[in-house]
């Protein structure tokens, strides 16, 4: 929940500005593991065991960076808690990554962006990358990342665009090539890509980027849906004609002015009285839970219409507490429309982050309980959460809905259409107004 106030961005942004330097891990970087173990509370008794045994053999892989990153990641992958991880969008700092990007979709995995002399390869299925079925390369890296799939796979694309990780993983052999092969009318096409340094820069050095993010850059601008355009702010506020309401986009409970902007929203939305309201998390990796909960709870209470909130595997962390405070205020009144949101209802976060000085990774710990069935009484618990409770049965959506590739390349969003859907069919379901009653005339 703490991470993205805890962290420096400047350390990050220095680290990454240097010029390439081959990671060293060495005893330091045990050390640091160590010290992540004993401070990550997401353990369960059987998982530290195997931890520390795991410890052991890291000393071992210190010639071979690669594999001690992945090791380490591992490591904290035992604690199967979505806050319990090795942060993954530091790899295209250390390791080179392949300029051809991938994107899950309901039907597949696919290129969603490429270089200009690849750009052909955009929006084509993935069948294989070094030889092996991207499917068994997606289950593998489970082993690495811990929590639920969702929300791993909003980072196992970069697990796969990044050879030197690929190889120590056992599925491929050359650290700066990938080879990937595609689906084509005839025959499947193999294609090499040499990879590079490309590192993220400020706050997606923590967070990463949404491959439907950097894919929809390539759409022409026509294409592009409301909840992908200007991707640069984290917050905004629209009233599309088509959904006699207001459309709220939180793509992060965090951010310089985002008091104001809830401020102001309120008085906006107090204004305007719309029907219905939409809150889109789909992006929102979270921040600081205490900031959102006012501005959650008052919603319910200004649009007389549906709450509907639209999730995915990246609505994570503060974002996950916002959406129950706002099931909470809004009870039978939310639909959550979209994909499952990226982690269980009982979790553990508020840690702090462990560097390993060698490879120059970081390693998020967390240490507080956070409970949202029975509003987490435990003295282990996050104090906000035992302050402000949270009791909810499911933050699951009421409206399943994926996203397949022919969708997002076409600029539809399946998630708004669906509530669309939704509320036509309630409009027509509302039983007539009577007609107004005559006037009587006086005798």
């Amino acid at each position: 929940m703490r991470l993205l106030k805890q962290i420096p961005l400047a350390l990050a942004s220095l680290a990454l500005c240097v010029p390439e330097v081959q990671a060293a891990p060495g005893p330091a970087d045990v050390q640091a593991m160590r010290t992540y173990v004993e401070r990550n509370r997401a353990y369960p008794p059987a998982a530290r065991a195997e931890a520390l045994r795991q410890l052991e053999l890291l000393p071992g892989l210190a010639a071979t960076p690669a594999r001690f990153e992945l090791e380490a990641a591992h490591i904290a992958a035992l604690a199967d808690n979505g806050h319990s991880v090795l942060l993954p969008p530091q790899w295209p700092s250390r390791y080179r990554r392949s300029p051809v990007h991938f994107g899950l979709f309901s039907d597949g995995l696919h290129v969603v962006s490429a270089p200009a002399d690849r750009r052909q390869l955009v929006g084509r299925r993935v069948l294989r990358i070094n030889g092996r079925d991207w499917r068994e390369i997606r289950s593998a890296y489970a082993r690495y990342q811990g929590g639920l799939p969702g929300f791993r796979d909003q980072f196992v694309p970069l697990f796969m665009e990044t050879p030197a990780l690929l190889a120590a993983a056992g599925f491929g052999s050359d650290p700066d090539r990938l080879a990937i092969t595609l689906e084509a009318p005839e025959r499947a096409e193999t294609v090499i890509v040499q990879a590079a340094l490309t590192p993220y820069r400020d706050e997606a050095a923590f967070t990463g980027e949404s491959p439907l993010i950097d894919g929809a850059r390539l759409l022409p601008p026509n294409r592009v849906p409301l909840y992908l355009q200007d991707p640069g702010p984290l917050f905004r506020l629209a009233f599309p004609v088509e959904l006699d309401g207001a459309y709220i986009q939180l793509n992060a409970i965090r951010g310089l002015g985002i008091q104001q902007f809830f401020e102001q929203t309120l008085v906006e939305l107090r204004r305007r009285r719309p029907h219905n309201i939409v809150v889109d998390l789909r992006f929102n990796m979270g921040g600081d839970l205490n900031i959102a909960r006012d501005f959650m709870q008052a919603l319910p209470g200004i649009a007389p219409g549906r709450i509907y909130a639209i999730t995915s595997g990246r609505t994570f962390s503060a974002a996950i507490s916002s959406l129950g405070y706002l099931k909470q205020a809004a009870g039978d009144r939310l639909s959550i429309v979209g994909e499952p949101i990226g982690d269980r209802l009982e979790f553990w976060a508020e840690g702090d982050i462990v560097m390993l000085p060698g490879l120059g990774a970081f390693v998020l710990y967390a240490s507080e309980r956070h409970n949202y069935m029975t509003g987490c009484p435990e003295p282990d618990c996050h104090s906000a959460i035992r302050e402000h409770p949270i009791r909810v049965r499911s933050l699951q959506p009421d409206m399943p809905v994926g996203l397949s590739w022919a969708q997002y390349s076409e600029g539809r969003d399946p998630a708004m259409a669906a509530i669309l859907a939704d509320i036509a069919r309630r409009e027509s379901a509302r039983p007539p107004s009577p007609p107004p009653a005559e006037p009587v005339s006086p005798r």
